[in-house]
């Protein structure tokens, strides 16, 4: 899909990942804040996988509040930028789900993600 390729054995994770993110979508009250720490934390870490060496990214690191941290793009030009906040936060910015402006980013503003 949008270009990405997968494995097989990637298939289960990504249909949950449907139905978690699509059940935030429906707006009935289900925040990216209930999602259990695994799942939001393999989701992140498979989003920043995803975007790594995208040419529309330049270099980013991203770091949840416990110190959890995951880099990501590096294939666009342009200074390096950090993002930090909650992993649910972090979940969101890379999903396309919020805007990133829950998270601090010294210097700068997060790069905009191609769609996914």
């Amino acid at each position: 899909r949008n270009g990405v390729t997968d494995s097989a054995s990637r298939v289960p994770f990504r249909r949950l990942i449907e139905l978690e993110i699509h059940h935030v979508d429906l707006d009935v009250g289900y925040e990216l804040e209930d999602l259990s720490a695994d799942f939001t934390e393999r989701e992140v870490a498979f989003l920043t996988d995803r975007f790594t060496g995208h040419p529309a990214v330049p270099a980013t690191t991203v770091t949840a509040e416990d110190g959890r941290t995951w880099t990501t793009g590096g294939g666009a030009d342009g200074p390096a930028v950090s993002g930090r906040g909650t992993a649910a936060d972090l979940l969101g910015w890379l999903a396309g789900r919020r805007d990133g402006s829950a998270l601090t980013v010294p210097g700068g503003a997060l790069p905009s993600l191609p769609p996914l």
